[in-house]
């Protein structure tokens, strides 16, 4: 179980840094029309990048207490 939930945990940190990597493009790069490419200072879609950045975040949580539950509670 402890096999478990390191792999769980694994796979929720690369989720978020995907996630992030992501929101970061989505940040700088989207416009009403579409992907463009020139990076913008301003966002023109800054609900979505909202969006992402809190999904990212919960991945991150998720992570890390998944990690912390398999050192605590599962020994060896």
């Amino acid at each position: 179980m402890k096999k478990k939930f390191l792999v769980f945990s694994a796979c929720s940190l690369i989720l978020s840094v995907l996630i992030f990597i992501l929101t970061y493009f989505i940040f700088h790069y989207l416009t009403p029309d579409g992907f463009t490419s020139v990076c913008l200072t301003k966002p023109c879609k800054p609900f979505v990048t909202l969006l992402f950045g809190i999904l990212g975040t919960l991945f991150l949580f998720s992570g890390i207490s998944s990690f912390f539950i398999s050192l605590i509670f599962y020994k060896k």
